[in-house]
């Protein structure tokens, strides 16, 4: 509201002050005081409102943070943010990779980014992964993970759906980068003996839960994701 009464008061004052001015010059009509004071004023409130308009929508858009919230909200504790996709063939397989830098199989997918949306940090490396461009709207399980020896972390599973034929061409075809040395398509009863435990069992629930029909929309301040 600074900025608008600002806006609003500046012009006001310069056209009283221009009319105080111009007063002696002229001894006859007014005219030529209340045109001069009319065009400053104008010109400044048309000048002004337009960034006041600016400033009131971002502000609306980001509201400024209280001052009386807790630290544990203004700097939060760091935790690692992992995105990975579920994705089945027509036979009902689940499409794993193998890394360089890991023991077993996991789905495809990894960390996001700073300031990276979740999905789209999922959709960039299970793209990266396996030349899938998903898109992917719904969370099957969400998975905490405590500190061991990496940071603590919540991993959310997104279900990337049953692929084409055309799109297991695309996978078989696709070259991943380095860090990616096979990718496999493993069926369920497989899996025990393919993945990591926390990741067999992550795996498992959103299966599970795909089977169950449970998907929750992922959304972004509210709306869903695109």
């Amino acid at each position: 509201m600074k900025l608008l009464a600002t806006a609003l008061g500046v012009p006001a004052l310069s056209a009283l002050a221009a009319t105080a001015a111009c007063w002696p010059i002229h001894d006859g009509p007014l005219a030529p005081q209340l045109l001069i004071s009319g065009l400053i004023l104008t010109t400044g409130i048309c000048a002004g409102l337009p960034a006041c308009f600016t400033w009131l929508s971002h502000e609306q858009e980001h509201p400024p943070m209280p001052h009386h919230l807790p630290t544990i909200l203004t700097t939060p504790p760091r935790r690692r943010l992992g995105h990975q996709t579920l994705v089945l063939n027509r036979d009902g397989a689940v499409l794993l990779v193998a890394t360089a830098y890991r023991n077993g199989l996991t789905l495809p997918g990894g960390s996001a980014e700073a300031n990276e949306l979740p999905h789209l940090a999922a959709r960039r490396h299970t793209e990266t992964e396996t030349g899938l461009v998903l898109p992917l709207r719904h969370i099957l399980a969400t998975d905490y993970v405590d500190a061991r020896t990496l940071p603590e972390g919540i991993n959310f599973v997104y279900w990337g759906g049953t692929l084409t034929s055309a799109q297991e061409t695309t996978v078989a075809r696709h070259r991943p980068p380095a860090t990616i040395t096979a990718v496999h398509w493993l069926h369920p009863h497989q899996l025990a003996d393919a993945m990591p435990p926390d990741q067999h069992r992550r795996t498992l629930h959103a299966l599970t839960a795909l089977t169950r029909g449970i998907h929750l929309p992922f959304l972004l301040r509210g709306t869903p994701a695109e």
